[in-house]
C-alpha cells in the first residue's frame, strides 16, 4: 500500500507540473517584429518557420526597401530587429538609435538581367555584350525615378557607365507604385517583362529568382557587377532583444545559410563591430 501511495504521490505532481512547465515555455516565447529587406524575402519565408518551432517564438515580419526601414527605425517605429545596409547600420548607430554591441552581416546579393520566361537568354557576357543587349531591345524596364531601394541607384550608375543612358531614354518603361492595385513596385518591374511591355530588366538575382514569369538570364558581369550587403540591427527601442539575438544566431547556422545559397543570395561576412569614431 506504501508503494501504491508514493506511485500515486509521483504521478500526481508529474501530471501538476505539466500545466506549469507549459506556462513557463509559453511565458518565455516572444514576438519578434521584424523589418527585412525585400531581397532577403524568399530566404527568410524559408528559415523563419524552422527558427519558431526549434525556438518557440515567433517572427512577424514586414518587408520593404532598407531606404524605408531605416527611416523606420531612426523614427523609433516598434521593432526587435531591422534589416539594413553597413553603412546605413553606421549612420543609425551614430545616431543612437540602435544596440551597437551586435552586428551581423547576414547576406550579400549581387544583380543580373531578367527576360521573359521561355524567353531567349541575351549574351551579357561582357560589358559590350550587355550593352548591345540594352540598345537592342525594343523597351527596358527600370523603376520609375526617384524610387527608392539599391536597384534604383545601381541600374542609373549601370547605364551612366556603359555609355547609353541618353540612347536608352526613349525605350525606358517605368515600374510604378501603385501601377496595379495590391502589387508592390518592385513586383511592378518585373511585371513588365512578364506581360510582353519591355523586352529586358536589371534587378537583384534573389529578386528575379523569386518572381513569376520572368527568368535570370545571369548576373551581370564581374567587371559591371555590385553586391548589397545586409546588416541586422537590433533598434534602441525593441522590446524583445534576446529573441531577436537568438533569431541572429539562427540565421547564421550552417541550415539557413544552406537556404540562402538556394535564394541566390551569399553569406555576409559575418560578426562586426563598428568603427568607433
Amino acid at each position: 500500500m506504501k508503494s501504491i501511495g508514493r506511485l500515486t504521490l509521483k504521478i500526481g505532481l508529474v501530471v501538476v507540473g505539466l500545466p506549469m512547465f507549459g506556462m513557463q515555455n509559453s511565458a518565455r516565447a516572444a514576438e519578434i517584429t521584424l523589418l527585412c529587406a525585400g531581397a532577403l524575402e524568399t530566404w527568410m519565408h524559408e528559415v523563419i518557420p524552422k527558427f519558431q518551432k526549434t525556438s518557440g517564438h515567433t517572427v512577424k515580419p514586414t518587408f520593404a526597401v532598407i531606404n524605408a526601414i531605416t527611416e523606420r527605425v531612426r523614427k523609433g517605429d516598434v521593432a526587435d530587429l531591422a534589416i539594413v545596409s553597413p553603412q546605413q547600420w553606421d549612420d543609425l548607430r551614430k545616431e543612437g538609435k540602435l544596440d551597437p554591441v551586435i552586428r551581423f552581416v547576414i547576406a550579400k546579393v549581387g544583380f543580373g538581367v531578367f527576360v521573359k520566361e521561355g524567353a531567349a537568354k541575351p549574351d551579357i557576357s561582357s560589358a559590350e555584350a550587355l550593352k548591345r543587349t540594352l540598345l537592342n531591345a525594343r523597351a527596358v524596364a527600370v523603376f520609375a525615378p526617384g524610387t527608392l531601394g539599391p536597384t534604383a541607384i545601381y541600374v542609373t550608375r549601370l547605364f551612366d557607365g556603359l555609355g547609353i543612358s541618353s540612347d536608352l531614354q526613349p525605350k525606358l518603361k517605368y515600374a510604378v507604385s501603385g501601377a496595379m492595385p495590391g502589387r508592390p513596385t518592385a513586383a511592378a518591374l518585373f511585371d513588365l517583362v512578364a506581360m510582353g511591355d519591355a523586352e529586358v530588366g536589371v534587378a537583384m538575382v534573389s529578386e528575379i529568382l523569386a518572381a513569376p514569369g520572368v527568368q535570370l538570364a545571369g548576373p551581370v558581369s564581374a567587371d559591371l557587377q555590385s553586391f548589397t550587403s545586409y546588416a541586422t540591427v537590433i533598434p534602441a527601442s525593441a522590446k524583445e532583444p534576446a529573441a531577436a539575438k537568438a533569431f541572429i544566431d539562427f540565421l547564421a547556422s550552417s541550415e539557413a545559410v544552406s537556404i540562402l545559397k538556394s535564394k541566390g543570395l551569399e553569406p555576409g561576412w559575418g560578426e562586426s563591430r563598428a568603427n568607433q569614431d
